[in-house]
Formats: structure tokens, sequence, C-alpha cells
């Protein structure tokens, strides 16, 4: 079963990292990020906040163990989501980083715009960088040559 989720997960997350030529942390990342800054944006079941939740702790922590959360016996959401961790089984950090990705892409629309936004404000930030370190290159070349300009003279 984990071994099935685990390569459905991976296989739709293909397709979304074809479509934004992502890598797969840089679109987890990406997807946490919106997550974390336009949840209110968007309204999730309870069962799926707590999938998100399990596939979160999956690729972060590794597969579920007693001593990486064990909720009390009176907190409710605390053991939804550790049953909903268990069940991932033994899918890879990949296989639950491709399953976060989906589950959000799936339930929230506004998802794929704002990760092209996202990655063009990316790339416009590495080429200005870009941009300044060939400045740099370039007055030290100049200051390079006018140096050897003047040895001559002296």
């Amino acid at each position: 079963m984990t071994d099935d989720l685990e390569k459905l997960n991976i296989h739709s997350s293909r397709n979304v990292i074809a479509r934004h030529g992502l890598t797969l942390q840089e679109l987890f990342e990406f997807c946490l990020e919106f997550y974390k800054e336009e949840k209110h944006q968007f309204h999730l079941t309870y069962e799926q906040k707590n999938q998100l939740a399990a596939y979160w702790r999956q690729s972060t922590l590794g597969p579920y163990h007693p001593d990486k959360l064990n909720p009390g016996y009176f907190d409710f959401v605390g053991n939804d989501r550790k049953k909903a961790w268990q069940a991932l089984g033994e899918i890879s950090s990949n296989g639950a980083m491709a399953g976060f990705c989906n589950l959000l892409e799936t339930f929230c629309p506004n998802l794929v715009p704002w990760i092209r936004h996202k990655k063009r404000e990316k790339q416009k930030e590495l080429d200005e960088i870009q941009r300044r370190k060939e400045e740099e290159q370039n007055k030290k070349e100049k200051s390079t040559d006018c140096d050897s300009a003047l040895i001559p003279l002296l």
C-alpha cells in the first residue's frame, strides 16, 4: 500500500515539477511557504490538514516512531495526526514531499499561479545578484587596466 502511494505521489509530483521546472525540494519549499502565508485564502478539511501534517512529518522526521510524537490520551487532534502519520508507513522523504505538494495543489487552486509568481521573483533576485557580480568584476578589470597602464610610466 505505501509503495503504491509513494509511486503515485512521485509520479504526480514529476508532472508538477515538469510544469514548473523546479526540483522536488524547491517545489516542497514553495508549497510550505504558500501554506504558511496563504492558508487563510482557502479551506481544507480537518482530514486534509491532518494528511498535510503527516506528509510534512514524514518528509522531515522520517517514518512514525513513538519517540518522535506521542500525544496524550485526551489530545484528540494529536492522536488523529499520529494516525495519519502512521498510515504513511515507510514511504520515503521524497514520496512524502511529493504527497504534500500534490495534496496542496489538488485543493488549492491558487497554488500554481503563486508558485509562478514566486519563481519569477526568485529569478529576478538571481539576475540582480549576477548583474552585481559582473559589475564588480568589470570594476576590478578596469582598475587592473589602469594600474598596468601606469607601470610603464614609472
